[in-house]
């Protein structure tokens, strides 16, 4: 159910922030498997959740409802793999840029994000609050940030 909710997440800020840039969604990143190889490289496989390209800048994102510390080595790893994908062979000498998407906002994240370059975009659609706080046993009211915008402020 989480992973439904974070694709929603993820879909609906797309659509909102990122219609018009070229976009994937479930990239798989990686060297493609030989077939002498590939049963094991099914068991590696990466997937970062999006990728769109926004002012000559690449982007790969990953959505979480609420992220842990371990996403930004995720992140950091999808940027190595992007490198190795032979689909963005054409995006190699591209800037990337890596995004956490969330709806739950984690200070200690968001600064880890900011100290390693990444951008930390917290998202926050009518839809995520009543679910956040009866997962997280909050207040509704202290989660009501009226943060909607794609920033890493």
């Amino acid at each position: 159910m989480t992973q439904q909710r974070e694709k929603r997440l993820l879909n609906e800020w797309l659509a909102e922030f990122h219609p018009t840039d070229l976009q994937w969604r479930r990239v798989r990143l990686g060297a493609i498997p030989t077939k002498r190889k590939g049963r094991e490289f099914l068991v590696g496989l990466r997937w970062c959740d999006a990728i769109y390209i926004k002012d000559d800048i690449v982007h790969i994102v990953e959505a979480k409802i609420k992220p842990d510390l371990g996403v930004i080595g995720q992140l950091e790893h999808y940027h190595d793999l992007f490198y190795r994908t032979p689909e963005f062979s054409q995006y190699k000498d591209k800037q990337v840029q890596l995004v956490l998407l969330t709806a739950w906002p984690d200070l200690e994240v968001k600064a880890l994000c900011m100290k390693k370059g990444i951008e930390y975009v917290l998202y926050q659609p009518e839809w995520i609050l009543p679910y956040l706080a009866e997962r997280f046993k909050v207040p509704l009211a202290d989660l009501r940030y009226g943060i909607k915008a794609h920033s890493s402020e």
